[in-house]
């Protein structure tokens, strides 16, 4: 008997968890397909009549929903479209922290050399060359320096304005 709730209770529990619980889906009031909206349809008619203008709202007729605003919305209802939002945004982080990590390193090289000021107005290319080739590793120079302690400074060295 005791051997029966042991299998036979995990058992149960899954089955009731996956095959008896309906998946939650989030139902949209609030956006209508734009070819439906009132206020994209005003839009669209106080739009110029160029290519420009005509294209994109033909897309957006057939494709997007709009708001009350007449404006159209990108849902994330859809996984397909969470992977429209996440690639850009990672590219995007990625440029801006190489580029970011880039110019600390040139700085951080510049600093170390006999002439620092010099290597901040007119820039060496073989020392810029080498701090790009830091900022294309720059997520794991992150965490390592992170880790060590040398990303960040303790609170007494941050210098306080005296008000």
């Amino acid at each position: 008997m005791r051997l029966l709730r042991i299998v036979l209770l995990p058992i149960l529990l899954v089955t009731i968890c996956f095959f008896t619980v309906s998946p939650a889906i989030a139902v949209n009031n609030t956006l209508v397909p734009c070819s439906k909206s009132p206020a994209f349809q005003q839009r669209k008619a106080k739009a110029p009549d160029t290519y420009y203008f005509e294209k994109p709202f033909q897309t957006y007729s057939s494709e997007l929903l709009c708001g009350d605003d007449g404006l159209p919305h990108l849902t994330l209802d859809r996984p397909e479209r969470a992977i429209d939002i996440a690639i850009p945004f990672a590219i995007f982080f990625y440029v801006a922290g190489f580029v970011g990590w880039s110019g600390r390193a040139y700085l951080q090289a510049a600093n170390k050399a006999s002439n620092p000021e010099e290597l901040e107005i007119f820039i060496s290319i073989p020392l810029a060359i080498q701090s790009f080739a830091q900022g294309l590793l720059w997520p794991l120079l992150a965490v390592k320096e992170f880790l060590s302690g040398e990303l960040t400074v303790k609170d007494n060295e941050i210098p306080v304005s005296p008000r």
